[in-house]
């Protein structure tokens, strides 16, 4: 009985320690991030392509999840949501989408059209002790410069306050949070740097880049749409002690390290050669 204690304790202290790790955000995990789709009613090709993007998702055993990050529909019309909804509901593991520019740029409502189909245009969940949020940086009307309204900004702080300060998170926008390209970006960075953002994630200028966020890393990926040369990718994003982003090629099944940094604020980073 002695022992039979010993051992209960010894794996108590296994299970807390394993907890912890977690909630510092240390364990490592995978997850793939999709942006510009740019589904058109007048061209399959581009459903083409996230068909065999998701036939290429579904094969693969080690992601926990895939993240969408905007400019789903070339005209934000909801016929080319809902196929692209068609298709990302048959993914094997959870989808998070927002819109992007091109989403919302045709509607007065900003969002109505992209909410009639993905019911919400954010979301925040807890993953391995990571804490992720994303939220809609375009505009309606016609406007195709970024924006964070009040409201999305009230939400954006209320979903944060639910956090401790230390708890690392991983931001995801459509837009790269500069003032080239987002009114009130300052604001937006701001609010993300009160708290351990690790990252800020994005697409809309169609190829991989990383920007440089007062020591934060905001990582663009490159457009699912297939470029004159048929070019076209998604990241794989491993978490561990390093960030590591991966570009797949759907149409190939290959992949290749772009990108290396470790988890700290003075993010050191490392692009490998982009072929």
């Amino acid at each position: 009985m002695k022992r039979l204690g010993i051992i209960i304790l010894l794996w108590a202290e296994i299970v807390c320690s394993v907890s912890a790790f977690a909630q510092n955000g240390t364990g490592s995990f995978r997850f793939a991030l999709i942006t510009d789709t740019h589904l058109k009613q007048t061209d399959p090709r581009n459903e083409a392509t996230l068909r065999q993007t998701v036939k290429d998702l579904n094969a693969q055993k080690n992601l926990d999840f895939v993240i969408v990050a905007g400019d789903v529909a070339d005209k934000g019309d909801r016929p080319s949501l809902l196929k692209a909804k068609q298709l990302l509901d048959s993914l094997k593991i959870p989808y998070y989408a927002i819109p992007g520019n091109h989403d919302t740029r045709h509607c007065k409502t900003i969002t109505s059209t992209f909410d009639s189909v993905f019911v919400q245009h954010h979301f925040s969940f807890m993953h391995k002790g990571y804490f992720f949020i994303g939220f809609n940086t375009g505009q309606g009307n016609g406007n195709n410069r970024g924006r964070v309204n009040q409201n999305e900004l009230n939400w954006i702080n209320a979903q944060l306050s639910k956090i401790p300060l230390h708890q690392p998170v991983i931001a995801i926008t459509h837009f790269p949070i500069v003032s080239v390209q987002v009114d009130d970006s300052a604001k937006i960075i701001n609010t993300l740097l009160k708290y351990n953002t690790k990252a800020i994630l994005g697409g809309h200028y169609h190829r991989n880049a990383v920007f440089d966020y007062n020591g934060v890393p905001g990582i663009l990926t490159r457009t699912l749409q297939q470029t004159i040369s048929g070019k076209c990718g998604y990241s794989i994003v491993e978490i561990a002690n390093q960030i590591k982003v991966y570009e797949r090629n759907p149409l190939t099944s290959s992949s290749y390290l772009w990108l290396t940094l470790p988890l700290n604020k003075e993010n050191e980073t490392i692009a490998e050669s982009n072929p």
